[in-house]
Formats: structure tokens, sequence, C-alpha cells
């Protein structure tokens, strides 16, 4: 145990060694072509639930969903989920996704709960109001919808 903590403190005293401290004089001294600018950048998503979208014989049910604020000035869409719990008794249906941009993108689904990919909305801005659209293939479709919207932004 002793050489252990005797190890650590020597490790800790090399690091504080290697430091080099900058005075405010010297820091004074950088110009602008010298500074060093580090541009802020992550990832972020945001995720919406409809209400109950009821659909009979082939009527749309349609939800609007807000992403609210997203992080960052340049915001890209990397990918869109969408998870269907679909009630039982349920006919197949279509569903559509419509992005604040105004591009949509439909797929046929099933009867059972599942989760759907969309890539047709990579690159775009997120933010916005986002629509959720059912449309059954049969007599009735009960379907609550999560959004899930991934992005990466900068500043």
């Amino acid at each position: 145990m002793k050489r252990k903590l005797s190890l650590l403190l020597v490790v800790t005293l090399l690091c504080t060694l290697f430091v080099t401290p900058v005075s405010a004089a010297e820091a004074a001294n950088y110009t602008e072509d010298q500074a060093v600018v580090t541009a802020t950048s992550g990832s972020n998503y945001f995720s919406k639930i409809t209400p109950k979208l009821n659909s009979l014989n082939g009527s749309a049910a349609m939800a609007k969903l807000s992403s609210g604020s997203c992080s960052g000035n340049e915001r890209s869409i990397t990918s869109v989920t969408v998870n269907c719990r679909v009630s039982s008794g349920s006919s197949r249906f279509y569903l559509t996704v419509v992005s604040p941009s105004g591009n949509s993108a439909t797929i046929l689904a099933g009867t059972n709960s599942t989760t759907y990919t969309f890539s047709d909305f990579i690159g775009e801005d997120p933010k916005g109001e986002w629509y959720v659209i059912v449309e059954s293939l049969g007599a009735v479709t009960t379907v609550t919808a999560t959004l899930k919207v991934n992005y990466n932004y900068f500043y």
C-alpha cells in the first residue's frame, strides 16, 4: 500500500514539473494571429411523443411536434427514428414523417410495435415543426409514436 502511494506521489510530482505556467504578461504579448480559437461542437437529440393517432378507413391522423430549442448555430441531423406502439387489432399503415424543411418520407408499417429508421433527413437542420402522419390500410389503426431526432451542432 505504501509503495502504491509513493508511486502515485512521484507520478503526480513529475506531471506538475512538466506543466509550464503562463503569466498574464506573456499572455498579453500574443497577437491576434497567434490566438487559437477553438470551435465548440457536439451532438444532441430531442424526443417527442404523439398523442394516440387513430386512422379510420384510410383517413390520415396527424400530430405536430416541435423540436423546441436546439443546441448550436449550425445543426445537422444524423438520424431520425420513430418508435411506434401499435394497439392490438390495428391494420397495416403508412407512416409519414415531415421535417421542418418540408421534406417527407413514407414507409409501409406493420401491425407490431417496432422502431423505424429514416435516412431521408440526414444533413437537414432539425429545428422547427415536425409532423408524424398515420394512414390506415384497413378499417382502423391506432398508434402512439415517439419521434427521436439525433443531430450534431457547431457554434
